[in-house]
């Protein structure tokens, strides 16, 4: 039992390192070819990729008897190892002035960790009484919720829109190409606040937007659905001297996806609060 005890253990540390060397391969991948092609994996093929690699993991989560990898993803070096990714990537992506989990090493993290949280989830959903709530509302809302950025990030989409003093539906992506909205943006009105020195200190903007009136500062954004939100980013001056506002659409379809594991999340939290810590039978 002890040799047994030991195999198992070394095939564990075995694993971290491989995951180790994956991890440090993406980095020289990221160096050579650039950040992770997202945008190739807009739907629907994120979700089919989605759907396999989850029938994957099932299945090699039923083959766990004789799986190696399978049965590392289910120690509790893999379980250590999650918990110092999601911390490397949250320092990381909190350094940056402008976060960016694209980058190859965030993508082969990320999917480690979503990949070892379905397994942990098959593993301790239900037991001989039946359904268990705080530990699936606790694995199951963090997986949604770290799941829907890191699946849903290819359906993301950021646009700019001139809006000048007409209706208009007309926005350009980052790489400047043109898209059509579903709806009309007009300005109604535009002030500017400016130092002595003529530097903008405070401006906002009234826009019509397909109908109803809003009020846009900097920071302080609309939500014209649950996915999507349109935030007031700067101003231009147009031949005739006509100043216009410039507005960014940030629409993010997987939204919802990410709202529901986080009130999952805190639901689970508040029952632990409430009913106490799981046993080790429930962990």
């Amino acid at each position: 039992m002890k040799t047994l005890t030991k195999n198992n253990r070394f095939q564990h540390l075995g694993g971290v390192c491989m995951v180790g060397v994956v991890i440090a391969l993406s980095f020289l991948v990221e160096v050579c070819f650039g950040s992770f092609p997202v945008g190739l994996f807009r739907f629907p093929l994120n979700v089919l990729v989605l759907a396999l690699w989850m029938m994957l993991m099932a299945m090699m989560y039923r083959g766990r008897a004789h799986n190696a990898c399978a049965r590392f993803m289910l120690s509790r070096e893999a379980t250590w190892l999650s918990l110092a990714l999601i911390a490397a990537i949250g320092i990381t992506l909190g350094l940056q002035l402008k976060p960016s989990s694209t980058a190859w090493p965030t993508v082969c993290s990320l999917l480690f960790v979503l990949s070892h949280l379905q397994f942990v989830i098959l593993r301790g959903w239900r037991n001989g009484k039946g359904l268990r709530w705080r530990f699936c509302l606790a694995h199951i809302g963090l997986f949604l919720a770290l799941g829907a950025g890191f699946w849903g990030a290819p359906d993301r989409e950021q646009l700019r829109a001139p809006v000048q003093r007409y209706p208009s539906n007309e926005a350009y992506t980052m790489e400047g190409e043109e898209r059509r909205l579903p709806y009309t943006l007009e300005l109604k009105d535009f002030s500017i606040e400016e130092a002595e020195n003529g530097t903008p200190t405070h401006y906002e903007a009234q826009i019509m937007v397909d109908g109803t009136m809003v009020t846009l500062r900097v920071n302080h954004p609309y939500a014209r659905t649950i996915s999507e939100k349109i935030y007031l980013v700067s101003f231009s001056t147009s031949p005739s001297g006509e100043r216009y506002a410039i507005l960014e659409i940030v629409s993010e379809p997987w939204q919802w996806v990410s709202a529901a594991g986080i009130i999952m999340l805190l639901a689970g939290a508040m029952l632990l609060f409430i009913q106490g810590p799981l046993s080790n039978s429930e962990l």
